[in-house]
């Protein structure tokens, strides 16, 4: 069974500090990993996370009840959007 590998075809480049780099090299061999590896994983790991949190909408219960009692009594739509949405389509 072949792996297919991944197209590289931009670089990252980046400074640290000496101790750092060895820290991250360290823990990139704990792990069986090159340091490009390690960092590139770990890095994507934490931005899916980071993404996922940012289009997450967390509500409080009370935020929950509120939200779930304007869905279920809707107000009545004013006479200028009753006059918008009796126009002809846009599509016709």
């Amino acid at each position: 069974m072949s792996v297919a590998k991944e197209l590289k075809d931009t670089r990252i480049e980046f400074k640290t500090s000496k101790d750092i780099k060895i820290l991250l090299q360290e823990a990139a061999h704990s792990l069986g990993m090159d340091l490009s590896s390690f960092l590139i994983s770990t890095a994507t790991q934490r931005a899916k996370e980071i993404v996922k949190e940012d289009n997450l909408l967390i509500l409080s219960r009370k935020e929950w009840d509120k939200f779930q009692q304007t869905i279920k009594t809707p107000k009545k739509p004013k006479e200028a959007l009753q006059k918008l949405m009796n126009l002809e389509s846009f599509d016709a």
